[in-house]
C-alpha cells in the first residue's frame, strides 16, 4: 500500500513493504518526486452551477465545453484542489474562499481558463469554453405610424394590422422598434433609422412589409394593409377640389337651389343638404361659418398636428362624411395646405360638401 504525503520541503519517502520479509527500503528524492508530481496541481473540481459539462470531470482531461441558453448572461464556476498548498485561478482571477465565482457571458464563444499552481511544481492549465447561444427574438416592441391606426390595436404576436386613410394622405411613415437590441429591423425594403420609413401611398391599397431578423438570423415579417380612399366628389384630385371650391365660394352669395322637373314644367326647391353649424378645435377662419357658405381658409400654428372638426346638419336625417369617413379629427400634412372635404348627404339627389382649407402658419 502506497501513500503519498503532498507537503512542501519533502525530499524523500518511505515506503513500507508487507510483503515477504516486511523490508523498510528507501527511495531517493528525485524519484519521490516524480511520484509526487503526479497528483501535484490538478484540480479534483471543475462544474458550472446547473449547467452541466460535456464529460465527466477528471483531474487528468484538460478541456471541456457547456452549452447554454441566450437568456443566460452569467455563470457561477465552482473549481478546487485537494491540495491546500494550490493557488486556483480562472482567467488570471484567484478564487476566494468557496472555491467560485461569477462570471459574465458575452454571446457565442467565452473561454475560460483556469490554473493550478503550488509554486513548487509545474502549474497545470484546464480550459472551458461556454457557447452562449445567439438570441432567436424576433418580436416587435411597437409599431408607430405618421398618421391612421392600426386595427387591430398592436400586438407583439399579430402580424397583420388594416389602416384606412384620406384621399389627402400621400405617404405614411412607419416607426418600428423590437423587443431585443440585437435585432434588426426593415420597413418596406429599407433599413430601420430614428426618423422613421416614409412610405408613398397610391389610391386604393398598399401592402408595407416590417421584417424583424433576430440575432440568431430567424426572421418574422409584420404587414401593414393600407387603403387610401378615392378622391371626394367623384375622385376629384386636391387641386379640383380647390378650384371648384373657389368657385362654391364666389357664388355663394346665390340661394342655394336644385332644378327638378314635373309634369308641368320646371320648378325650383330649396336644398336640405346643409349644415347648421361647423367648427374645428383651432385655427383663425378667414369668414364666419354660414350654411350657404362652401369654402373656408382656416390659419393653423406651425405646430399643429391634427384637428378636431365638429359639424351639425340641418336636417336629423341628413348624413355627414368627413374626408369620406366618419371621424372627427384629421392628421394635417406635413405640407403649408390640407384640404378637407365635410359632404352632407339629406339623399341620393340632394348633396352638398363644404370645403375647410387649412393654411399652416411659416
Amino acid at each position: 500500500m502506497l501513500k503519498m504525503i503532498q507537503k512542501k520541503g519533502i525530499h524523500a519517502m518511505l515506503v513500507v513493504s508487507l510483503v515477504s520479509l516486511g523490508t523498510v527500503s528507501y527511495v531517493p528524492t528525485a524519484a519521490a518526486e516524480s511520484i509526487a508530481q503526479v497528483e501535484a496541481n490538478s484540480l479534483s473540481k471543475l462544474e458550472i452551477k446547473g449547467i452541466p459539462l460535456d464529460k465527466d470531470f477528471s483531474a487528468e482531461i484538460f478541456e471541456y465545453t457547456a452549452t447554454v441558453s441566450n437568456d443566460i448572461k452569467t455563470i457561477t464556476l465552482h473549481a478546487e484542489s485537494d491540495d491546500p498548498a494550490s493557488a486556483v485561478s480562472i482567467n488570471g482571477k484567484s478564487l476566494a474562499d468557496g472555491n467560485e465565482a461569477p462570471f459574465t457571458l458575452q454571446t457565442g464563444e467565452n473561454t475560460f481558463t483556469i490554473t493550478v499552481n503550488d509554486g513548487v511544481h509545474t502549474t497545470k492549465t484546464y480550459t472551458l469554453t461556454v457557447t452562449r447561444e445567439q438570441n432567436n427574438n424576433n418580436l416587435l416592441k411597437d409599431i408607430k405610424l405618421s398618421t391612421g391606426k392600426l386595427s387591430p390595436a398592436f400586438s407583439s404576436m399579430i402580424t397583420d394590422y388594416d389602416i384606412d386613410v384620406t384621399n389627402a394622405v400621400s405617404a405614411i411613415t412607419v416607426t418600428a422598434s423590437a423587443i431585443e437590441s440585437t435585432s434588426v429591423i426593415s420597413v418596406n425594403g429599407a433599413a430601420m433609422n430614428e426618423t422613421g420609413i416614409k412610405v408613398e401611398l397610391p389610391v386604393g391599397k398598399t401592402d408595407i412589409p416590417i421584417v424583424v431578423t433576430a440575432e440568431n438570423g430567424e426572421q418574422r415579417t409584420y404587414t401593414i394593409h393600407v387603403k387610401k380612399a378615392q378622391a371626394a366628389n367623384s375622385q376629384m384630385n386636391a387641386s379640383q377640389m380647390n378650384a371648384s371650391a373657389q368657385n362654391n365660394r364666389s357664388n355663394s352669395f346665390q340661394p342655394s337651389l336644385q332644378q327638378v322637373s314635373n309634369s308641368s314644367g320646371t320648378v325650383q326647391k330649396t336644398t336640405k343638404a346643409k349644415l347648421s353649424a361647423l367648427s374645428v378645435s383651432t385655427g383663425t377662419w378667414d369668414s364666419t361659418f354660414s350654411s350657404d357658405e362652401f369654402t373656408y381658409h382656416i390659419a393653423v400654428a406651425s405646430d399643429v398636428k391634427t384637428i378636431t372638426i365638429n359639424s351639425t346638419a340641418a336636417y336629423s336625417s341628413s348624413s355627414i362624411k368627413i374626408e369620406g369617413g366618419t371621424n372627427k379629427t384629421i392628421q394635417l400634412e406635413d405640407d403649408n395646405q390640407t384640404i378637407i372635404s365635410v359632404v352632407v348627404n339629406y339623399d341620393d339627389n340632394d348633396r352638398k360638401t363644404y370645403v375647410l382649407v387649412f393654411d399652416r402658419e411659416k
